[in-house]
């Protein structure tokens, strides 16, 4: 009984740390796509390279 709680409290952490890395990957692509879409200009739905701040 006592391996089967190890087990579901490893799994349980192994989830959180899946989570928090996917939230830190998620983050700094969208702080990264910024930029990128501010040189698009105004090519389809982006907003005009003017209103873009650095």
């Amino acid at each position: 009984m006592r391996q089967h709680i190890l087990n579901s409290w490893l799994v349980a952490a192994l989830v959180a740390l899946v989570c928090l890395l996917g939230v830190t990957a998620y983050a700094e692509v969208k702080n990264d796509l910024r930029p990128i879409a501010c040189t698009h200009g105004d090519k389809g739905d982006r907003k005009p390279a003017a209103t873009c701040v650095p």
